[in-house]
């Protein structure tokens, strides 16, 4: 009796197997749907909840202006980059002091119903179902702007751009890109090169960490050749920070924004920074924190242009392996100053949006 009741189990139990994987794609869909329908309704209030300051309770919204918020239209997504909110803090520089955003997803702008706005659009961009074109509501500034789209570019959008170009992009592969659907643009560099603005520090504190942004000795080790011979470093017997850009995509906004303005702070008073993340090395440029990017292979899409700006050991345009950095007499990293020619003039470009 114990045998075929066992036995009458594990059928019900492997039929209801089978429902489940031939049900799965539609429970996935109403899982998006339900997760797509809650950021609509999210987006149609300004942000309740800002971050930064304990003092923010009273503070109005700002009614003309809006910040981006990263939802990651792709849902198997297990980590957010925290490279997103350093753009967002790089953009938020530019909008009225002591007051708050609107929230706005970059993943989802065609759910925004809330009132019209000003937007930078900056950063990383993919087309999908639910960003391919921008509400009325919303009224862009597209600078620093890179697009990472390997198809055809639908017309809805390419109109959206020429409306209002020129369009800022933050690299050249994207601006060659615009070029082809006649898009008026330039290169612009990237927006996380002025983030002196609010996170610049007195050249009188002493800068005392080596902090090492998603990298460890024996990941390139050509590149650990190149740093132990830095002796005014002392790799072996100096304590390194070790830093991720990944993390939980659970966090909430909050905690991300607060999470990436803490980095912001510790890069400001580094003595030198190792990075494989070149959304953690341009910030670098801009906190005067000496810094060089490591990269095991060339990202034709993403550093064409800003590559130039750097400190650089790793695979360069051509495909070979290089070593470009600048060091002084006493034997110490400095950034190169090419940047300034592009972070003054996208200040100057937002200083009255």
């Amino acid at each position: 009796m114990n045998k075929k009741y066992l036995y009458i189990v594990k059928k019900i139990f492997l039929i209801l197997l089978l429902i489940i994987c031939l049900c799965s794609n539609k429970i996935i869909k109403l899982f998006n749907i339900f997760i797509t329908k809650d950021n609509k309704c999210r987006q149609n209030e300004p942000n309740k909840y800002f971050f930064f300051e304990n003092n923010q309770e009273d503070l109005e919204y700002c009614k003309n202006y809006g910040i981006m918020i990263y939802n990651y239209h792709e849902r198997k997504i297990h980590l957010s980059n925290i490279g997103d909110y350093i753009q967002s803090l790089a953009a938020l520089q530019f909008l009225p002091k002591n007051c708050k955003p609107y929230l706005i997803d970059r993943d989802f702008f065609q759910f925004y119903q809330g009132q019209k706005v000003k937007l930078i659009l900056n950063g990383w961009h993919k087309l999908h179902d639910s960003n391919k074109y921008i509400p009325e509501q919303i009224s862009p500034i597209f600078i620093s702007y890179h697009l990472n789209s390997k198809t055809f570019l639908p017309s809805i959008y390419v109109d959206t751009l020429k409306k209002y170009s020129p369009i800022g992009c933050r690299d050249i592969s994207t601006k060659k890109q615009f070029d082809k659907y006649g898009i008026k643009s330039y290169f612009s560099s990237c927006l996380t090169t002025t983030l002196d603005v609010d996170y610049s520090i007195s050249p009188k504190i002493k800068r005392n960490n080596i902090i090492f942004i998603d990298y460890n000795f024996g990941d390139f080790i050509k590149a650990d050749r190149f740093l132990y011979s830095l002796k005014a470093y002392n790799f072996k017997k100096t304590n390194i920070i070790h830093i991720h850009h990944s993390v939980n995509v659970n966090m909430t906004y909050i905690e991300k924004f607060k999470l990436a303005k803490t980095l912001l702070n510790k890069y400001a008073r580094a003595k030198l920074i190792i990075s494989t993340r070149i959304h953690g090395a341009l910030p670098c440029l801009a906190l005067k924190t000496p810094v060089i990017f490591i990269n095991k292979k060339y990202d034709y899409k993403r550093f064409p242009g800003l590559y130039e700006l750097l400190n650089t050991i790793g695979i360069n345009y051509k495909n070979k392996f290089e070593i470009r950095v600048n060091i002084n007499d006493k034997g110490f990293v400095f950034n190169s100053g090419k940047y300034l020619l592009y972070a003054n003039k996208l200040k100057k470009k937002l200083q009255y949006i």
